[in-house]
């Protein structure tokens, strides 16, 4: 598990060996640290500061209705009125939700890539979730990831209370299926208990796409992306223990081929590409659809240990009926690098 190499990594480290200081692997070791030392973050507290005055009112929120070839955006306070007046309305159709994580923006390549791909999902409404207010580290914005996790309470309840409004105004519970990439999978962990704490409902489903790991592995359960918050929640892990959580977390976690290093990553960005990975695999799971076979670890999912497990597949399809760990392989299948 590269969870066991990043603690082997860290050990060395502290014992006086030399290790490298630049570079991602540098990053990710001075983020663990600060994690830890810095008394927001450490486990006796959780990573996750829950005060409710940090002003989120920059989110932006982009609505699109790709059958009819129309697009609106909101600020978040006006969203949840600017989405119900939207004229002609479908109630009954399925409304997607994306939230990106760490250093993403609108136009960022993960978002075009969503947008792309729910152009040709039929009977549904796609909203794109900005929160590079807070979360983005480009233009004099915050300045580090470990601050910016500061704003995922804030924003995950702020996300709560626009579908609680949505659904007080007549959109059902069950139309909604939450999908985040990173830092925005852990702030679902906040929409969906937020939610139920406001309407008494549950999200229908909550996708988490390698949820961050850094400043949250270590963290309390409650402090995290969780089966409960939603109907149904699935994990899906591809830079487990890396960039991504190496919890188990969901009604079911998928481990996308090792759960860890992508086969079509390489060193030095093999954690970043990984992780990257995950949101460009369920994207093509809309028209691609992966087997998964219900497996403890890969190795014995390697070896065919567990052939005559259950199967469910895995990605945009899968039915929602799975519980435990199950891994899939994208062998043959050519995944766009983001």
């Amino acid at each position: 598990m590269r969870f066991f190499s990043f603690y082997l990594f860290l050990f060395i480290c502290l014992s006086g060996i030399t290790c490298i200081n630049g570079g991602f692997k540098g990053w990710l070791l001075n983020l663990f640290l600060k994690c830890n030392y810095l008394s927001n973050f450490v486990s006796l507290t959780g990573p996750v500061s829950r005060n409710q005055s940090l002003d989120v009112s920059q989110i932006g929120v982009y609505f699109y209705d790709f059958q009819r070839d129309r697009s609106k955006s909101f600020p978040i306070d006006k969203a949840a009125k600017g989405i119900l007046s939207y004229d002609k309305l479908d109630k009954h159709k399925k409304f997607y939700m994306f939230v990106s994580g760490y250093a993403t923006y609108i136009n960022h390549t993960n978002a075009n890539l969503v947008r792309k791909t729910f152009e040709n999902v039929p009977n549904s409404y796609l909203i794109l979730i900005d929160h590079s207010a807070y979360t983005n580290d480009a233009d004099g914005r915050k300045k580090s990831y470990e601050r910016s996790v500061e704003y995922v309470y804030s924003i995950g309840l702020k996300l709560a209370q626009m579908l609680a409004e949505l659904n007080q105004g007549g959109i059902n519970a069950k139309r909604f299926h939450a999908i985040g990439h990173s830092l925005g999978s852990q702030m679902l962990g906040y929409v969906g208990t937020n939610f139920m704490n406001t309407t008494g409902n549950k999200i229908a489903r909550i996708t988490a796409l390698d949820p961050a790991g850094p400043c949250f592995t270590k963290s309390f359960r409650e402090e995290q992306i969780r089966a409960g918050v939603a109907d149904y929640v699935e994990v899906y892990h591809c830079d487990d223990g890396g960039l991504g959580t190496s919890s188990v977390l969901g009604d079911t976690d998928f481990y996308m081929n090792t759960g860890s290093a992508q086969p079509q990553c390489s060193f030095p960005s093999t954690n970043k590409c990984s992780h990257k990975a995950c949101v460009s695999m369920w994207m093509a799971s809309v028209d691609h659809r992966f087997l998964a076979r219900q497996c403890d670890k890969f190795k014995s999912f390697k070896q065919w240990k567990c052939s005559n497990n259950i199967t469910t597949t895995a990605g945009f399809w899968n039915p929602g009926t799975a519980k435990g760990i199950y891994y899939f392989s994208t062998k043959g299948y050519k995944l766009d690098v983001l």
